[in-house]
């Protein structure tokens, strides 16, 4: 007896196929996604395909997430932002430039032209009280 035909007495039962190479039906790169209530389905609105649920909510969880990272960072920015103090960063520059190892530099008299180091300041006057325009930054 050969293996491919069945015996008469024994009976073939075809309710179900498996068909393992369909590709996906919806391949919309950002599906926006219908529930159908009643049939418990959910569809694509671009392409009009049905859509696994599972693969529906994996893809609207992952989305969400990358917003979420996003908006961490924009308030992470916004921190940022509100902490930026532009009249620090003269000083940060002014110390980076002092502590230099090779090429230390050191200020100099917007008045006298004359070079002077940190440590020969010894005294500090009121900006108001100065003779020159006061700048708000």
């Amino acid at each position: 007896m050969e293996m491919d035909k069945l015996p008469d007495n024994i009976k073939r039962i075809d309710i179900l196929r498996i068909e393992k190479s369909m590709s996906k039906l919806c391949r919309c790169h950002e599906p926006r996604y219908e529930l159908d209530t009643a049939n418990r389905l959910v569809y694509c609105q671009d392409c009009g395909a049905i859509v696994d649920p599972f693969d529906a909510l994996s893809k609207l969880a992952w989305k969400y997430e990358h917003l979420n990272n996003q908006v961490a960072s924009l308030l992470e920015q916004a921190k940022e932002i509100q902490n930026y103090k532009p009249h620090l960063r003269v000083f940060k520059g002014l110390e980076k430039s002092y502590r230099a190892t090779k090429y230390s530099m050191v200020p100099v008299c917007p008045h006298c032209g004359q070079g002077f180091d940190f440590k020969d300041i010894n005294q500090w006057r009121n900006r108001n009280y100065c003779n020159w325009e006061v700048r708000d930054e």
